[in-house]
């Protein structure tokens, strides 16, 4: 049987409305998982019951993280934000690794893990850094916009080797690592690209910064993370 994948929802409240993009259902799909979205919600007894019944969960990307979570005044080059995402996200996170749940994260999934464990964000990579590299293509999901260069002997490794052409869509990014965590793939700029857990003895933590689905049906195997995040799961 398929392991039962939850993709956290994005939330629009503007239009009153709870989404998740096809690209996060087809990858699960692939890899072998079942996926179902889960809406975000405050309600401890609705997480709870997703925590029970979900063999993985995948944080997915979306809007800016609110600043207040890791102990800052929002910048003026801060976005959009959810609060009810953030909430949402940070109660499931803990819930996921307090019960041993498989948690890969993907862009704003990486970065909202890294604060659940006590990490903390830069608000806008191009006002708080000196990058003068593009993190926020404007091409195509499918398009691997810049490099990244992964640590040896990590799990990232083991799937891609020593380097890797991703997507990116970002403009926060990770700037002090949360507890336990460990950084295994920089961008040419030094902005840290995945993270893992230090202890695999703590569960499966993996996150990256980059949008794999949107490359699922690549020809190259950008699908091997999901693979493995399904087979732990299993």
């Amino acid at each position: 049987m398929r392991p039962l994948i939850g993709v956290t929802g994005l939330h629009d409240w503007q239009n009153d409305i709870i989404r998740q993009n096809e690209t996060y259902i087809r990858a699960v799909e692939k890899a072998g998982g079942a996926p179902i979205v889960l809406a975000p919600t405050e309600n401890r007894e609705v997480i709870a019951s997703y925590i029970e019944r979900i063999d993985g969960l995948i944080i997915s990307g979306g809007p800016d993280m609110g600043a207040h979570y890791f102990g800052e005044e929002p910048h003026k080059d801060l976005g959009r934000i959810s609060p009810l995402m953030d909430e949402f996200e940070l109660m499931i996170i803990k819930g996921a690794i307090e019960n041993d749940i498989p948690l890969f994260g993907i862009c704003r999934g990486l970065q909202v893990i890294n604060v659940a464990l006590g990490g903390t964000l830069y608000q806008d990579i191009y006002a708080q850094t000196d990058t003068e590299i593009q993190h926020r293509q404007d091409a195509p999901r499918e398009f691997t916009a810049h490099s990244i260069r992964i640590e040896e002997g990590s799990m990232l490794h083991q799937l891609y080797g020593e380097k890797l052409r991703v997507n990116t869509f970002h403009h926060q990014s990770i700037k002090d690592l949360g507890m336990d965590l460990k950084a295994t793939a920089y961008a040419p700029d030094g902005i840290i690209e995945a993270i893992e857990s230090i202890d695999k003895d703590n569960g499966f933590v993996l996150a990256v910064q980059w949008h794999p689905e949107g490359m699922w049906n690549s020809s190259y195997n950008y699908d091997n993370i999901f693979k493995k995040f399904i087979e732990v799961s299993r």
